[in-house]
């Protein structure tokens, strides 16, 4: 096998799909990423995990057609490290590649690309056209509430559903819930499934890149679907397949309350701001923040016999009577770096009940972070 190819090029072709490459693997095959030609022009790369794939393809010339599993990460350092131009890389038959640029080169030590596991395919599955940015605010209101603990599934993961023309996505680690929502012009197929956290790390990653891109015409559109036990995610040459979670999400539903005794208006990054200041003085191991909402005040403040004490204040708008909580100061915080919005509404019942926080007028976003005693 011979090929030529862009640097720059193969740089973004490696740079997407060697991330997913096991490490660690006790299976030497999943380490490396596979290198295949596809007729003349073109090259496809492959790499997965088992449960994370991603394949991309790059124009390139292709001299000799073949197939080639090579370290990933090594790859991907060495390619870095070639001066710009072209790249030209030769696969001997024992499966060694020399990769040179200039006058610079590297030899690696490869395997046949046969060994390399056959990856998920959406086959005739119709993926649904859907705004990039919609899928990435999604993500953005809800990911960073998803449980890490790998022995819950049913929470280390962000449920995904798909209801005529509304998009929307939920977490929860026992502790908070975020729930966001996307109205959608077109219509598609319902589809629910339960996303694990390293999928959306990936798909986090491949919007990301859309962004990055800053394309006049914005973000542009990705398709997506489910095909027997795995979603896909299609943006241009770059496919992403993530093994989907065999499990039941909770009923999220019951979670949110109905309806609240308490709304304070309150100045997003002011309270952010406040947060971050009075957390410095919290415990480390609860993070407890006590927060007394007043009609037209609102002060945080953290006690800590073993550091000190700090305190804070604002101007809010309160409709009810006062009320003192006390909550998780990073799973608030969480919420307000999150959002974008200029205030937010913050809805309370009780000291012991859930609080809740939305954008003003609009339905796109819920977030419910469970009281402390403090």
């Amino acid at each position: 096998m011979e090929f030529v190819v862009s640097k720059r090029e193969f740089m973004k072709a490696l740079g997407r799909v060697q991330s997913v490459a096991d490490k660690r693997s006790a299976m030497p095959v999943l380490t490396n990423m596979l290198i295949a030609s596809e007729g003349s022009s073109s090259l496809r790369l492959a790499a997965t995990d088992l449960l994370i794939s991603i394949t991309s393809h790059t124009a390139a010339e292709v001299r000799k057609g073949g197939s080639v599993a090579l370290p990933a990460r090594s790859l991907y350092e060495m390619v870095k490290n070639l001066p710009e131009g072209e790249v030209h890389v030769t696969i001997a038959p024992n499966y060694s590649a020399r990769v040179s640029g200039g006058r610079r080169r590297y030899d690696l030590v490869g395997m046949p690309g046969e060994d390399f596991p056959a990856l998920p395919s959406p086959g005739q599955t119709e993926l649904r056209d859907i705004p990039a940015d919609a899928l990435s605010e999604l993500v953005g209101y809800t990911s960073f509430s998803m449980s890490t603990d790998d022995t819950r599934p049913h929470l280390a993961g962000a449920l995904f559903e798909a209801d005529a023309n509304i998009l929307r996505m939920v977490t929860t680690d026992g502790h908070r819930l975020s729930k966001a929502e996307k109205q959608m012009t077109e219509q598609g197929a319902k589809l629910s499934i339960l996303i694990p956290q390293k999928g959306i790390n990936e798909i986090k990653r491949l919007l990301d890149e859309i962004k990055s891109e800053k394309s006049p015409d914005g973000l542009g559109v990705v398709s997506l679907g489910r095909a027997g036990s795995n979603l896909f995610v299609k943006r241009d040459e770059t496919v992403v397949a993530v093994k989907l979670i065999d499990a039941t999400f909770p009923p999220y539903a019951q979670v949110i309350p109905a309806a609240s005794e308490r709304k304070a208006r309150v100045n997003r990054a002011e309270m952010l701001s406040a947060m971050r200041a009075v957390s410095v003085v919290a415990s480390d191991r609860s993070s407890g923040v006590k927060l007394q909402f007043s009609r037209s005040k609102l002060i945080i403040s953290s006690e800590n016999p073993d550091l000190g004490a700090g305190t804070d204040e604002m101007a809010i708008e309160l409709t009810g009577s006062d009320l003192t909580v006390g909550f998780n100061s990073k799973y608030v915080m969480d919420v307000l770096s999150a959002l974008s919005c200029e205030d937010v509404i913050v809805e309370l019942s009780g000291e012991l009940d859930p609080g809740v926080l939305r954008i003003p007028d609009s339905d796109e976003f819920v977030g419910v972070v469970m009281p402390m005693r403090i």
